[in-house]
């Protein structure tokens, strides 16, 4: 497995987000290998007689000097794509937590577009490898516990969520669950709540869709207030001013 092959090296190339159009395709072989989160809708992919099926969510990785053939649905996703690259194994992974990878992805990607730093984007790729192996050997060792992270993913945009509802899906304590938030993601439950959200937040801020107030009740923030300090918090700027950003 990529994610944990000691021995991985490879030189970045580019990082993006891609969409998709429906329809089945063959690919020549390419120079270079592909690392890629599928954000929206499905990938069937063939090598010789191998198939990989991806669904949102879901991370692929696809290796230089290979080709292949793909049925795609209308889709999107983020792709890395790496020279040099000494690992030639296709693979794909569904993981039960698929929202910090997410996280990662579009952060990795969004900073690649501002400041393109090879040394950050490479420490940010070994972050997810890192969430992959700890994701899989969760959903072997710790089933209560995957339950609620799925749980936090489908609801983290209710301002009403709650630990304790986060408890009882799970049928574990609050202090259990926040020991196994510090041990797996090094935050409390509330802080990885308020990360998915902000990432959210971002994503509808840079679409330019929505005013600030709709995109804090959307994100699950009831204060508007409280939503943008966070957000110039994390990000440098109020969501104010990143949204007029966007519109230049």
């Amino acid at each position: 497995m990529i994610y944990n092959f000691d021995s991985l090296s490879f030189q970045i190339v580019t990082i993006d987000r891609f969409k998709h159009r429906e329809g089945f395709f063959s690919v020549n072989a390419r120079p270079y290998s592909a690392l890629s989160f599928r954000v929206s809708g499905t990938g069937d992919f063939k090598f010789g007689d191998k198939r990989l099926l991806v669904n949102p969510g879901d991370i692929l990785f696809i290796p230089s000097d290979l080709p292949y053939e793909v049925e795609y649905s209308l889709s999107e996703s983020i792709v890395i794509h790496m020279k040099d690259c000494n690992y030639y194994e296709p693979e794909a992974y569904s993981l039960e937590n698929s929202a910090e990878v997410s996280l990662l992805f579009m952060q990795i990607c969004q900073d690649w577009q501002r400041w393109r730093s090879v040394n950050g984007a490479k420490a940010a790729i070994y972050s997810i490898f890192e969430k992959i192996e700890k994701d899989k050997n969760l959903s072997i060792s710790n089933t209560a516990f995957a339950g609620c992270l799925r749980y936090i993913e489908t609801n983290f945009c209710e301002a009403s969520l709650d630990i304790g509802a986060v408890c009882k899906e799970g049928f574990i304590s609050v202090s259990s669950l926040q020991r196994m938030f510090l041990q797996y993601f090094g935050v409390s439950p509330m802080q990885y709540v308020i990360k998915l959200r902000m990432n959210k937040a971002l994503g509808l801020l840079v679409a330019n869709k929505h005013s600030v107030r709709e995109i804090s009740s959307m994100c699950g923030f009831s204060d508007e207030k409280y939503f943008s300090r966070a957000f110039k918090k994390k990000y440098g700027v109020p969501p104010s001013r990143f949204k007029n950003n966007m519109m230049l």
